[in-house]
């Protein structure tokens, strides 16, 4: 018995086929750890989302990251500024109602200055840390030519005109009252979203996954691109869908 058997069991069960995204958080943090998961996502080629962080981007990530993309599965975007938080209270944001506007505008412009410096043009997606934003970041990402935004399936849906926003279903490091979810009660969650979603989306973070996690990323990942109900997709292609809650969600 596998503990991927739930998630295969719901996917013979869908009576339309899913959609699935894989979002890597936080490149800049773990170089060595981002390549070994960007490997196995090639491996299996499976496409994934790495979201970057602008102000932890370096000459030899960017360089990594080029590499990495030779083989047209890894897609790049902006993840916040500095992965900062700026609340001095309550849960971590770093786009929050305790920033100013020109605040935050400031700071999504030097963002992508740095990743187009470093990396040229990349996917005009945004995710922003810890999954958390007020409404108002909309019109700032608009402006700036953002037109997906990534956030966690839980958070309210802003509902910006010129903004699709394109949620992670599944967190792998997910937890309940602080406790790690088991591999079992895992594999539940992405077969309860599959189940859910017309669209699932997958949020890894690579520089907390060791060998053994990296090794069961591997074995789902493998599972969901040679499955005959699943077809892997990215971000952006998924932002063009429309209506948004239509390609999200149903």
């Amino acid at each position: 018995m596998s503990w991927l058997d739930p998630v295969r069991a719901a996917l013979d069960q869908v009576s339309s086929p899913r959609e699935v995204f894989v979002r890597d958080d936080d490149a800049g943090w773990g170089d060595e750890r981002l390549s070994a998961m960007l490997d196995v996502c090639a491996d299996v080629g499976c496409p994934v989302d790495v979201a970057v962080i602008p102000t932890e981007l370096t000459p030899s990530l960017a360089a990594r990251l080029h590499r990495h993309g030779r083989n047209g599965t890894v897609r790049l975007h902006q993840h916040g500024y500095a992965h900062l938080n700026h609340e001095p209270t309550g849960r971590k944001c770093e786009f929050g109602p305790s920033r100013s506007r020109s605040q935050v505008v400031a700071d999504i412009r030097k963002g992508a200055a740095l990743l187009r410096d470093h990396l040229g043009e990349v996917d005009p997606v945004f995710t922003p840390p810890w999954n958390r934003s007020t409404e108002a970041l909309a019109d700032v990402l608009v402006a700036a030519g953002l037109t997906v935004l990534s956030r966690d399936h839980t958070a309210p849906t802003i509902g910006h005109v010129g903004l699709q926003e394109v949620p992670v279903t599944v967190d792998w490091f997910g937890h309940d009252k602080g406790v790690r979810w088991s591999p079992e009660r895992l594999a539940g969650r992405v077969a309860e979203s599959a189940a859910r979603d017309r669209v699932v989306g997958l949020m890894l973070h690579h520089a907390i996954t060791d060998g053994a996690e990296l090794t069961r990323v591997g074995e789902l990942l493998r599972l969901l691109t040679g499955h005959a109900a699943t077809t892997m997709t990215t971000l952006t292609a998924v932002g063009t869908m429309a209506p948004q809650a239509d390609a999200v969600h149903g």
